[in-house]
């Protein structure tokens, strides 16, 4: 049995899911797979490096963490919104024997900021996970919008709240309930808007998409975009922009698209994220506000349909038949 290990940024919540989805597929593919913490240190990369000597390693963590580990095989996973990833970033993915990524999107960006090596688009498998699928389509009243981020900047919400706010002036027409981290203590501006500040477990999540009539999103950027992944599963109608990540999960025409422009993102989270001509896509609440009322205009069977073809084009791309063949030739070149 061929034994790979995975080592991951456990301090962050979208890196744990990542590592079990790709533990998920490794298994599925009948492999042995370490789980560890990204090393901090010389000595635990030098333990490490030790204790796992001849093997695969898959590096799924951030910026300066990237560092191979020696005598090891050393596969980059890198994950990243904006479309400009930092000079020093690429430096260290150029010194790895490998780099997977889980969109289109994410594979430009590296190529465009200097990486010597294409990159291998070998997502894990999406559809390995227990989630409820949506199966009533009646119209509610009111109309139920759900979305889901950290109380980030860049997930837009300030954005999609104004937009829901100038889409539905009256509280009775529809609801708006983001799911966002425990320490966020915004304010709900109306009844209808509803911020759930709280930890949800994995399965909590996955069964939540189809209480619900549409996700939403105003994000301005995200390397993959996982809740869209996860409302595609769950056959919950999407509301997005068509870029970045978001490009490679949905479909023309098997989603409602909110209009945006390309622009110079002008903020970072911290010096080290910046590169120069970063870009993001911004849409304005008034292009936000039309694309939630063209979801709230369609009928139920409409979103029956768009949610169903959305489905399986989704499928198509990031499941187990489309994945786990290509990721077992790329772990046998690699062994």
């Amino acid at each position: 049995m061929m034994e790979v290990v995975i080592l991951t940024d456990r301090h962050r919540g979208s890196y744990r899911v990542i590592e079990d989805l790709y533990v998920r597929s490794f298994a599925s593919l009948g492999l042995r797979v370490h789980k560890e913490a990204t090393p901090t240190t010389l000595s635990a990369r030098e333990d490490l490096s030790q204790k796992h000597s001849g093997r695969v390693v898959f590096h799924n963590t951030l910026g300066d963490g990237f560092v191979p580990l020696k005598r090891c095989r050393n596969v980059a996973l890198p994950a990243h919104e904006w479309n400009r990833y930092p000079r020093s970033w690429v430096e260290l993915l150029n010194a790895f024997d490998g780099v997977w990524v889980t969109t289109s999107h994410v594979s430009r960006l590296l190529m465009e900021s200097g990486l010597k090596r294409l990159p291998l688009l070998r997502p894990p498998a999406l559809d390995l996970e227990t989630l409820t699928e949506k199966e009533m389509w009646t119209n509610s009243r009111p109309f139920r919008f759900f979305s889901c981020g950290e109380a980030h900047f860049r997930k837009g919400h300030h954005l999609l709240v104004a937009g829901f706010l100038k889409a539905f002036p009256e509280p009775g027409e529809a609801t708006l309930s983001i799911k966002t981290s425990p320490d966020c203590d915004w304010e709900s501006p109306r009844s209808n808007v509803r911020f759930i500040a709280e930890k949800w477990s994995r399965s909590e999540m996955l069964s939540s998409y189809a209480g619900y009539d549409a996700y939403a999103t105003a994000s301005l950027a995200e390397g993959l975009g996982l809740p869209v992944a996860e409302s595609l599963s769950a056959r919950l109608p999407v509301v997005a922009n068509y870029w970045g990540g978001h490009a490679d999960l949905l479909a023309e025409g098997a989603f409602v698209r909110i209009s945006h422009e390309e622009i110079i993102q002008p903020f970072a989270s911290r010096p080290e994220f910046y590169a120069e001509g970063q870009h993001c896509a911004f849409s304005s609440p008034d292009e936000v506000a039309e694309s939630l009322r063209r979801m709230v205009g369609l009928s139920s069977s409409e979103r029956e349909t768009m949610a169903t073809a959305a489905k399986e084009e989704f499928l198509r791309n990031y499941g187990s038949e489309a994945t786990l063949g290509p990721m077992k030739k790329a772990l046998e070149e690699l062994s």
